[in-house]
């Protein structure tokens, strides 16, 4: 039977942050994606509390944590994640992000990289350029169907592709929901805070340790994540088989197989 996690907060400059701290060990923090929680990353809280000490964030404009009422940048955000490492005493944490969490982690090591141990990126970017009409009406879509339709439908659009197989129906229901929940100001503020962002060059001449993880289905090819990761310092790719955009959802095991290495090696 799964155990009950308690909800924790923290006052930070920004507002109220919803955090989940379990097990002992090196401290880990987890960061989700857009439009999620902290509750996503169950399968990697429990396997990876056992020999590490996990803390789970929602981000701000996310689940319990405060809302975003103005115009926020992903360098404001990584802010954040700063002042709570900061402040529970984290330096030198593993920080592990999925999509926008991912972004918010290279954010980091480009700003501050004395706060982070390691990186684990997850179906993620250092940069975000408006450089292709393809990714702009990309965007524009996404902007026009939260706008038309609402944040349930998107979810449910949402899910469909990022859980395409018949055994995966919980994943998509869950999925749906959480993105249908949102509130829609945060949301939209969230999207913006990524468009046209970049932790580039700064980015290239860090020395700390990064694990880029690409679902095979991941929305961006491969070669992209091929292309960045060659003009990292020290950064590894690894590809895992049969996974999309969710892969701390769709492929948990191979995922946190993946994250234990990582993690111990930094010992």
């Amino acid at each position: 039977m799964r155990e009950l996690l308690t909800v924790h907060y923290i006052q930070l400059n920004s507002g109220r942050c919803a955090y989940i701290r379990r097990g002992q060990g090196r401290p880990v923090v987890l960061l989700h994606g857009l439009g999620s929680s902290w509750q996503d990353w169950q399968p990697q809280i429990e396997a990876l509390s056992r020999f590490a000490e996990v803390f789970a964030l929602d981000l701000r404009g996310h689940g319990a944590s405060e809302p975003l009422r103005a115009p926020v940048s992903l360098v404001e955000l990584a802010a954040d994640v700063a002042e709570f490492i900061r402040a529970l005493g984290l330096q030198g944490c593993v920080l592990v992000g999925v999509s926008m969490g991912g972004m918010l982690g290279f954010q980091l090591l480009a700003s501050q990289p004395g706060l982070v141990g390691g990186l684990v990126a997850i179906n993620s970017a250092p940069s975000f350029p408006l450089d292709s009409w393809a990714l702009r009406s990309q965007v524009l879509l996404r902007l026009a169907l939260i706008r038309l339709l609402g944040l349930r439908t998107l979810g449910r659009l949402l899910a469909r592709k990022l859980f395409p197989h018949a055994g995966q129906a919980e994943l998509r229901r869950r999925t749906a929901q959480r993105i249908g929940a949102n509130d829609r100001a945060s949301y939209l503020f969230a999207i913006r805070a990524i468009l046209g962002w970049s932790a580039l060059p700064a980015l290239n001449r860090v020395d700390t340790p990064m694990l880029i993880v690409a679902g095979d289905r991941d929305y961006t090819p491969l070669a992209y994540k091929q292309a960045y990761v060659a003009q990292l310092r020290n950064a590894e790719l690894v590809v895992v088989a049969d996974s999309g955009h969710a892969t701390p959802l769709d492929q948990p095991a191979r995922l946190n197989a993946l994250l234990e290495g990582f993690i111990r090696a930094r010992h």
